[in-house]
């Protein structure tokens, strides 16, 4: 009998679309002690593929924090709204602030039981970018590459705490006004 193999463990390249990022997104949710994304858009679509392992890790306790870009108003308020409500207080929800400064990237770190890892991806937070897109992503292992790890998660802790800010009601009404005016006009 042939040993059992976890096919989201094997490989630390993923390049889409046979081989999707959302397969090995579920699978380290399903095991987080804490989630951390930074990506540079967020689209509805991407909020309602994830949301519901999101509530799952948030009814377990896990504390879930992404920062996200409304550089050029491509993130969806409702998307913002809908994670929000949906995943509820474990979620702390934020937006890069510096203005002036291009904010495109896309991570997704994960403090698991056995270790830590990250992927670092070229897809946003979108339905098509973590399913059927061609995007890459590469798996880091803190257990493997501790140094790079830690200037990853060194960095993404350095955003976050410089030069973001909550996504709050107030914060979502002025947003809503600016993406109807550019949406509009496009």
């Amino acid at each position: 009998m042939c040993p059992h193999v976890d096919f989201y463990r094997v490989s630390n390249s993923i390049r889409g679309p046979g081989d999707s990022l959302y397969k090995y997104l579920r699978a380290a949710i399903a095991e987080a002690l804490e989630i951390r994304f930074l990506v540079a858009f967020i689209t509805e679509s991407g909020a309602r593929l994830l949301v519901k392992p999101l509530q799952e890790a948030a009814e377990r306790g896990v504390p879930i924090t992404i920062l996200t870009g409304t550089y050029l108003c491509n993130t969806e308020p409702y998307a913002l709204e809908y994670l929000k409500e949906k995943v509820g207080p474990a979620l702390n929800l934020r937006v890069y602030a510096e203005t002036g400064r291009s904010f495109h990237p896309k991570a997704y770190f994960f403090d698991l039981p056995s270790d830590n890892e990250v992927f670092i991806s070229s897809a946003n937070l979108s339905w098509t970018a973590l399913t059927t897109g061609v995007e890459w992503s590469y798996r880091l292992r803190k257990s493997r590459a501790p140094n790079d790890y830690q200037q990853f998660d060194e960095e993404y802790h350095r955003l976050l705490n410089t030069y973001s800010l909550p996504v709050t009601k107030e914060f979502l009404d002025e947003y809503w006004r600016e993406w109807r005016e550019k949406n509009n006009n496009n």
